[in-house]
């Protein structure tokens, strides 16, 4: 799609939102990751980081503090710290389902170990889990965990500096996968494994072979009955290749739900069965985001035309609503875009100016990342503020 196209089909759905730089700095203020309300169930907060620096990967030794910011006054509040954390993802921040008025979870290190933590603000209470966490339950149960250092090895922007893979010689670990953690007694187990994924892939991309794999990107379905992820590789010339599965909690009924060789890479649920990623359905250069049932290969293509190329896609609670993001090289900048299934209709949010390709791409890009708040009526980004060119969370209104 050209700039004239994209501006063009932009128009579709005027739409001029109130767009608020929630926190200032000098220090900076993210989230991280996408489709994770920063809002506590009130909605008076949000969790966030904030850090002394965006111009290098964090090493073991620097930790950013976490907080809350008042969503009225945008005020920062600091509660405690983390040294496992990356300007990707954040520490993966997640409000704890059971406590969600007060209590967050995220990463940590433990010596050289990366762990997790909950933090109660009400009580001040902190306590440690024994593993890293990727995704959380609905119902709080349970974590979706993974080896961060095997991250930190293959995928360093999603990393954390220093953190040991336990196999750095296997392509293809037995011992090594997606782990559930049961968030109340810390107790894991090896759902579904590397080797096991590598079997059901090598038969027809027997590449694989001599490639070392890892997961990422690890997502309960809603009704917390069955989780995705990427099972992912490098190729010989450093292009990210990558398939998407399905499993049950227990890790039976593993499903590959998008072929390994069509890019997917991003993603979400719509509901306990049906799934929207980003990946070349028609088999070109350019992504579509796609939305498929679980298990089924029946692919349809939302919002052709408008929805053109990669992006961060998040469903609103409705459902219905579609917030994502797009990179424009030509300007340097990050669209945020809203596409309304019911209506088809598509409405650019906000165009955001990354300074320089460094916040565009690469280990310390600054992706907006929506996530939506839990009523639905605000989306929360972090981007660039143009004054101080410090990394910032920002908030649309959309009521």
């Amino acid at each position: 799609m050209t700039r004239r196209e994209f501006i063009l089909s932009a128009a579709i759905a005027p739409r001029t939102p109130r767009i608020r730089v929630l926190t200032k700095g000098p220090k900076h203020h993210f989230f991280g990751y996408y489709g994770i309300p920063p809002w506590n169930r009130s909605g008076r907060y949000l969790v966030c980081l904030e850090t002394e620096f965006q111009d290098h990967l964090p090493q073991p030794d620097e930790a950013a503090a976490i907080g809350v910011v008042d969503a009225k006054t945008g005020e920062f509040r600091r509660l405690t710290q983390t040294r496992a954390w990356n300007f990707q993802q954040g520490a993966m921040l997640h409000w704890n389902p059971l406590k969600p008025e007060t209590e967050f979870l995220f990463n940590e290190r433990r010596g050289t170990e990366i762990i997790s933590a909950a933090f109660d603000m009400e009580t001040g209470q902190r306590r440690e889990l024994p593993r890293a966490i990727n995704g959380v339950s609905h119902n709080g149960r349970y974590a979706l965990c993974l080896t961060y250092g095997r991250l930190t090895r293959l995928r360093p922007v999603v990393g954390y500096v220093g953190a040991k893979d336990p196999n750095p010689n296997a392509a293809h670990p037995e011992n090594d996968g997606v782990f559930v953690m049961d968030l109340a007694t810390g107790e894991s187990k090896l759902v579904v494994s590397i080797a096991e994924v590598y079997r059901l892939l090598v038969k027809k991309h027997p590449e694989l072979s001599e490639r070392h794999m890892w997961f990422n990107h690890t997502v309960f379905n809603k009704d917390d009955t069955r989780f995705f992820f990427l099972a992912r590789s490098w190729t010989p010339d450093k292009q990210l290749e990558s398939a998407m599965f399905t499993a049950g909690v227990d890790g039976s009924r593993l499903r590959e739900v998008v072929p390994f060789g069509l890019g997917v890479s991003h993603f979400d649920w719509r509901s306990e069965k049906e799934i929207i990623a980003t990946f070349r359905l028609s088999g070109g250069k350019e992504k579509d985001h796609v939305l498929f049932t679980d298990g089924k290969a029946d692919y349809r293509r939302v919002g052709a035309g408008f929805l053109t190329g990669d992006g961060h896609c998040s469903f609103a609670p409705d459902r219905q609503r579609l917030a994502t993001d797009k990179n424009d090289g030509s300007k340097t900048a990050k669209h945020l875009l809203l596409y309304d299934l019911r209506s088809e209709e598509g409405s650019v949010l906000g165009s955001f100016p990354m300074r320089s390709r460094t916040y565009l791409s690469g280990d310390l890009r600054c992706d907006l990342h929506p996530r939506w708040s839990r009523d639905g009526s605000q989306i929360c980004v972090d981007a660039l503020e143009t004054d101080t060119w410090t990394r910032q969370l920002h908030v649309i209104d959309l009521a």
